[in-house]
Order: structure tokens, then sequence, then C-alpha cells
């Protein structure tokens, strides 16, 4: 008995498997949305433990006390890298991070020490409520990891920018100028999502935390066994 071709109309008003057609078409968007959003979390979690890691290293570095009988505080190339392998406990996202990327833990972070003293313009600065206008920002030693050249200079006079302004290695916001000194630790993560990573460019985080020593009117790098100044 010869068999008799479905019609059009017998095609269109077939509901038999619509469910799973449906499937079929929703699950890759519900797939890539899943992957978007667990990609913005861990980049979120990125944010915090880059602002962890500015601000524990600066809180140590800023309770440094000075000998007896000095004013003066002094860290060593010893200490920094202490602070600077810390990272490690703060952010184990960055390890998983450097493996998938074939790359040393160390080179995808750079993790930037300096110490900063400011000198009065003169004697009568009024500045408007600026201290930007009445003080000369000086580094006096600067120290960097190996994921980049992100230390501040050293011999160039650091420039006021906006305090809400993106952190450079140039500037230093105007409410941090006053009498005295600070340290500056400033972190740069550069975040490569894991899916598709390879099609965007990584997303450059970068935090910096200025704080006064409190025991000490500055704090001096001891350059003994001096690695880079």
């Amino acid at each position: 008995m010869p068999r008799v071709r479905p019609s059009a109309r017998q095609f269109l008003g077939d509901r038999r498997a619509v469910s799973a057609v449906e499937f079929a078409l929703i699950v890759p968007f519900f797939l890539v949305l899943m992957a978007a959003g667990l990609q913005l979390t861990a980049y979120l979690m990125a944010i915090r433990k880059v602002d962890l890691i500015a601000n524990s290293i600066s809180e140590i570095l800023s309770q440094t006390m000075p000998p007896q009988n000095s004013t003066v505080a002094t860290v060593s190339s010893a200490d920094l890298h202490f602070n600077f392998d810390a990272s490690m406990v703060l952010f184990p996202y960055m390890l998983a991070d450097s493996y998938r990327r074939n790359r040393p833990w160390y080179e995808n972070i750079t993790i930037d020490f300096s110490s900063i003293t400011f000198t009065p313009k003169n004697a009568t600065c009024a500045g408007n409520g600026d201290p930007s206008d009445c003080y000369t920002a000086k580094v006096i030693w600067t120290t960097t990891g190996t994921a980049g050249n992100n230390q501040r200079p050293c011999g160039v006079p650091q420039l006021p920018a906006a305090d809400d302004a993106a952190p450079t290695p140039q500037t230093l916001p105007r409410s941090v100028f006053g009498p005295g000194s600070v340290i500056a630790v400033d972190v740069v993560f550069p975040f490569a999502p894991a899916v598709g990573g390879g099609f965007i460019d990584p997303i450059r985080i970068a935090r910096s935390v200025f704080l006064q020593p409190r025991y000490a009117s500055r704090v001096d790098y001891d350059t003994t066994n001096d690695e880079r100044r």
C-alpha cells in the first residue's frame, strides 16, 4: 500500500516533541548567560582581592617601628618580599589564573612599594584649601615586582590629581598632600576571563593606597642587598 506524504499543513500542525525543540533552542542561551555570570562574579571578586592586597600591605608597612632614639623607620628587601609573597594567600585566584595562562604567579600581578615625602613650597602658602598647592611630593625610594614597569619614578615630583582619578605612577590624589610622608602601595592585576579570554584583552584592575607611617616620620629603604632602587 503506497505511503501518503504528510502535507505542509499537517507538518505545521504537528505538536509532538515541541518541548524538546524549545529546550534545544533555549539551553545554549542559558549556558552563555551562566558563563557570563560566573565571569562577572570572578571579576568583582578580583577587584575586592586587589583592594585587600593594597590595604593589607600598606597597613603592615605603615606600622614599621623606627629604632630607638630615631624617628625614621627602615624596611629591607626581605620585608618587601614577604609582603609580596603574602598576596598568594590573600588572592588564591591569582595562582589558578597564572596556571591557566602558563606563567609564574609573580609575573601575573604587579605590586609596587614607594615612600613619598612632602616638602613645603614656602612657609606662608595658603593653598586655598588645596594642600597640593603648598607641598611638593618626592619619591625617596621605590621598588616593584616582576610583572611590569609600574614603579613611581624617583627624582620627578608627583603631580596632583583628583581624588577619584585612576591611579598612575606619576600622580597622587590631592588630599594626600600634606606635612610628613606617606607609604604608597600600587597593585595592578590584568583580569582575563576564563571563558572567551582569548578574544578580548585583559581588563586592568589597578588600586593604590596611601598611608602615613604610624610610628615614624618616614620609612626608608635599607640598600643592603638591594635588588632595585
